[in-house]
């Protein structure tokens, strides 16, 4: 294994562009051999999360929605945006009951990740819950259109390795829950 450093130190840092939760950063680098990138840009996004959830008869409980920057609607997993200094646990349940009012008190990581990390500095959080329920109604955000989608796993393993779903960033967090499940040991 090498020991080499890699790292690259930031010379000088600026934010050229704010909007909503969108912002761009723009870096002037030095690499370890002393070249310099100029400039390095950087886009910054929150932090967010994802859950899978199961009810106690395999059904996976999803959200269909359009997706205007690709033009497609999806069959996805609950979730959104972190608040600044919320613990992404708490971030991932609140979601979980206001995109779907469902809530389990089996809830887990299944891990975290940089989601684009050549080009954004945020990080994604993936949940399993299980046994979820029904417990109260969705509270939707101002622009949030979705519908509820149970998925048996049947269905949801023949989607899953067919590739039907569309949200590349979903994709590990599905294989992860399946897998933690037990669901794919005869499947493939």
């Amino acid at each position: 294994m090498s020991s080499r450093n890699f790292s690259w130190k930031t010379l000088q840092s600026t934010i050229t562009y704010t909007k909503k939760w969108l912002a761009i950063q723009e870096d002037i680098c030095a690499l370890p051999d002393g070249r310099i990138i100029d400039p390095y840009i950087i886009i910054q996004v929150p932090s967010f999360c994802n859950v899978f959830m199961v009810t106690s008869n395999d059904q996976v409980v999803m959200v269909k929605q359009y997706r205007h920057a690709a033009g497609i609607e999806t069959l996805e997993l609950p979730g959104g945006m972190i608040e600044p200094n919320e613990d992404p646990a708490v971030a991932a349940m609140r979601e979980m009951t206001e995109e779907t009012g469902y809530s389990s008190e089996h809830f887990e990581l299944l891990f975290s990740v940089h989601p684009n990390p050549p080009l954004e500095n945020n990080r994604a959080f993936f949940y399993l819950a299980t046994n979820v329920q029904l417990t109260r109604q969705t509270e939707y955000d101002v622009f949030e259109d979705m519908e509820i989608v149970l998925v048996h796993k049947t269905d949801f393993i023949h989607k899953l390795l067919a590739n039907e779903f569309k949200h590349g960033a979903q994709i590990g967090a599905m294989y992860s829950a399946a897998i933690k499940l037990g669901w794919l040991q005869n499947a493939i």
